[in-house]
């Protein structure tokens, strides 16, 4: 007999482990354009954490950098997702969790307990008999909380009769610059490759006094660009050679920036990015692999032996223009049952003509990261 169980999370209070797999993401994607929330894998994994056991859960508290208490660990998300309600003005901050369980199957109350009161997930049965139709119900739960930016994260093939439950958490950002670029300022400009080549881009372009500087640590500028009435801002990592994203993005992780406002002139690309990733590989590598194994012990989920990852599923959405960012982002994880210094005056050149990184992110937490490597 064999179990699936789909889970699909996003967001919570990160630490180290999302500085790691941002690396590996990066690395992962240097030739093409990111966008990712490693928060949304963090609070992915941390639900199923509270369900695991034994080796299992010796390894993914120390890749996820857990306490041993996992009572500390629902206190950290409940207090993370409590702080964030209704803190945003006119930026939008939204996260949500649902659990849907096949109406064959009960999850453990324990695990109920603490999803519904740690991560703020309701549980809700539904039907698996009819694939097209248990696909869509979750789906539209997905493209609804994303403000249809993410319509699909399941298929009919991930709805079978040996499903048990679908956990959903779901991350959605809008916000508006506090200082908008002209749309008549933007023009057609070249942006070089780290292959050397040229390609035309949508050039943004905006003058003013914003937090920024060069940093010889890093050997690169970099920007915050704040979201009116936010606590929450863009930073942008611009490396002074063409060539040396790579090596910045191995310092962010470690790089926290002091500056104050200088005068800019700031040339941005107008960008679009989606993308999907399968993390399976990933955090094998970094250490979690009792949980993709037959051994697996997830007993507390739905309170039998057997259960394992499949695979964890990551599906990110932004888009940035001259009125500011958008960005979604869903993570699903699918179980299966086998028995500084500031640059002087005059104003600081930041043009954004060659590849950098981002982070949409306030003064505690990433909710966003990416780069930017060439106009698609």
């Amino acid at each position: 007999m064999k179990f699936l169980c789909l889970i699909l999370l996003a967001t919570s209070v990160a630490g180290r482990f999302t500085d790691d797999l941002y690396n590996q993401l990066a690395k992962d994607n240097a030739n093409k354009n990111l966008i990712s929330s490693p928060l949304s894998v963090d609070i992915a994994l941390s639900m199923v954490y509270m369900a695991a056991g034994g080796k299992t859960a010796q390894e993914m508290r120390s890749v996820l950098k857990h306490p041993t208490d996992k009572k500390e660990v629902a206190r950290k998300y409940k207090e993370f997702l409590t702080n964030l309600e209704g803190r945003e003005k006119v930026a939008i901050l939204e996260i949500a969790n649902r659990i849907y369980v096949n109406n064959d199957f009960t999850i453990v109350p324990e695990f109920n307990q603490v999803v519904k009161e740690s991560f703020k997930a309701e549980a809700e049965a539904i039907s698996v008999s009819d694939a097209s139709k248990a696909a869509s119900i979750v789906n539209k739960w997905v493209n609804d909380q994303t403000r249809s930016r993410i319509k699909t994260i399941v298929t009919d093939k991930d709805i079978t009769s040996d499903l048990v439950m679908i956990l959903l958490n779901a991350i959605y950002f809008k916000g508006q610059w506090q200082y908008e670029f002209d749309p008549k300022k933007t023009k057609q400009a070249d942006f070089r490759t780290a292959d050397k080549k040229t390609v035309p881009v949508q050039m943004m372009s905006l003058s003013g006094a914003f937090r920024a500087a060069y940093f010889p640590s890093l050997d690169a500028k970099v920007i915050e660009l704040p979201y009116r009435n936010s606590s929450l801002s863009m930073l942008i990592f611009l490396p002074e050679k063409v060539d040396a994203l790579p090596e910045l993005e191995r310092k962010i992780a470690v790089f926290r920036p002091r500056f104050r406002k200088v005068n800019v002139n700031l040339k941005l690309p107008k960008f679009k990015i989606e993308l999907t990733s399968e993390l399976g590989n990933i955090l094998k590598t970094m250490g979690i692999r009792d949980a993709f194994s037959q051994s697996a012990d997830f007993k507390g989920l739905v309170g039998k032996n057997g259960v394992k990852i499949s695979k964890v599923r990551h599906k990110a959405f932004i888009e940035v223009n001259e009125e500011g960012a958008e960005a979604a982002a869903v993570t699903a994880v699918l179980m299966v049952f086998h028995c500084m210094r500031c640059g002087p005056p005059p104003p600081l050149e930041f043009n954004a003509d060659h590849p950098f990184a981002y982070v949409i992110r306030d003064a505690k937490t990433i909710y966003f990261q990416g780069h930017f490597v060439k106009p698609e």
